[in-house]
């Protein structure tokens, strides 16, 4: 429920973990006065005014690590990005979207936004367009690893009553989702062809 957190006017000031679960909405204002925060995980929060809550969420000194699971967030895309002269989510080693939904088309990170990150991961489905921008302007990074589906005839699966026939029809799905996860792995590596760090990019 929207604001249902904001009634909390002392949060602990040493909290170093916070995870946050329901229908939020917007992020509650006390999260910014969690200077020693360390990891959070958002988990269907459905955030309305998601640049606003990467913006606060930026500015935390210490966060390392970012979990944003099954609809975290509303909208298609969603772009990391850092203030004017200034630099966002400092921090941050690792950025994790779990569960993710084919209605998510693209994350976009800008210059000055997570100089350490090392790992980006990604679970879930996705649109047939779906790909990643600004890949070029995280220098630490070491990793990104995908483990995606991207959109198939869920109903003919249904469909599908014996097990014969559900094997074979899997099987002509798994196969029609290689060469679409082969595209998105080129446009990555594409984009991290001179990260000195030479990432490792998984996309199955």
């Amino acid at each position: 429920m929207r604001g249902c957190l904001d009634g909390i006017s002392s949060p602990p000031e040493n909290l170093q973990s916070l995870k946050l679960y329901g229908n939020l909405e917007t992020l509650p204002e006390w999260i910014k006065e969690l200077p020693h925060l360390v990891k959070l995980k958002l988990a269907g929060t459905r955030l309305l005014e998601q640049d606003a809550a990467m913006e606060l969420l930026g500015k935390l000194p210490k966060l390392e690590i970012l979990v944003l699971s099954r609809s975290s967030f509303q909208g298609q895309e969603l772009a990391f990005t850092s203030p004017q002269a200034g630099i966002a989510f400092g921090s941050l080693r690792v950025l994790l979207f779990l569960a993710i939904e084919s209605r998510f088309k693209s994350i976009k990170f800008e210059e000055g936004t997570m100089p350490k990150l090392e790992g980006l991961f990604l679970e879930g489905d996705v649109d047939n367009e779906f790909s990643f921008s600004g890949l070029k302007f995280l220098p630490c990074i070491n990793e990104v690893r995908l483990n995606v589906y991207f959109p198939w005839d869920e109903e003919r699966i249904k469909a599908a009553l014996d097990s014969e026939t559900w094997d074979k029809i899997w099987e002509e799905v798994k196969q029609g989702q290689a060469p679409k996860r082969a595209e998105l792995k080129k446009k990555i590596q594409d984009q991290l062809s001179r990260n000195a760090n030479e990432p490792i990019v998984t996309v199955r």
